[in-house]
């Protein structure tokens, strides 16, 4: 009964693994990256500035705010 028990538990722990959750927490910061680098190369262009580091700049601070909104779960 007991190691019934302790194997319904580990199996119910380890639904989830490793790669499965770093996987979707990369596939957001990707993402939330192209879309800031979208959005930079748009206020580069409007703005007539270096088009390069506007999408690189924009991709940055998008990553950067898709992984401080990604959910830990």
């Amino acid at each position: 009964m007991y190691a019934k028990k302790f194997l319904k538990t580990i199996g119910d722990t380890k639904a989830k693994d490793t790669n499965t959750v770093l996987t979707d927490a990369m596939k957001g910061t990707m993402v939330g990256a192209t879309i800031g680098g979208g959005i930079g190369l748009l206020i580069g262009f409007g703005r007539k500035k270096n088009l390069l580091m506007s999408a690189l700049i924009g991709a940055f601070i998008g990553g950067a705010i898709s992984r401080a909104f990604i959910i830990k779960k």
